[in-house]
């Protein structure tokens, strides 16, 4: 029986680094769309929390009667996963500044936007993220 050295079965040292690079090259990519999409889904969780702290700081300010509406500065505001305040098991920490506009404002209503600004890690670099809101509270004697 006459066996040549070259055997078609099996694949050259050629052809195995060929496909060990292209595997390499898409666990690559997964490995950082997997990084970017956690990103992604951590920055949307901490702007809805910081539109649920903005609605809240709006609706405490209409709870108090017209005349008494003043600006605040700037406060601290850390808030968990589940968007409670005061707790620390999320790393969303942030700055919120209320403004009550009166000289936008007229006898009926007042202006009064709401910013909340935090910082956002992303590979080792810090963004600062912010969530701007702005409404009008009407001057209701009924209902102030």
């Amino acid at each position: 029986m006459n066996m040549s050295l070259r055997s078609s079965r099996g694949f050259s040292l050629a052809e195995a680094i060929v496909s060990v690079s292209v595997l390499g090259i898409i666990w690559l990519a997964a490995v950082d769309a997997m990084i970017v999409g956690e990103y992604s889904a951590s920055c949307a969780r901490h702007r809805v929390q910081a539109a649920y702290i903005a609605q809240q700081a709006i609706e405490n300010l209409r709870k108090i009667p017209y005349g008494a509406m003043a600006s605040s500065g700037p406060t601290a505001v850390v808030i968990d996963s589940r968007g409670t305040p005061d707790n620390n098991n999320d790393n969303f920490n942030g700055i919120q500044t209320i403004t009550v506009d009166a000289e936008a404002s007229g006898t009926y209503y007042k202006r009064v936007a709401v910013n909340i600004r935090w910082n956002e890690m992303f590979f080792g670099r810090v963004r600062q993220v912010s969530e701007y809101c702005i409404t009008y509270i009407a001057n209701e004697p009924q209902i102030n």
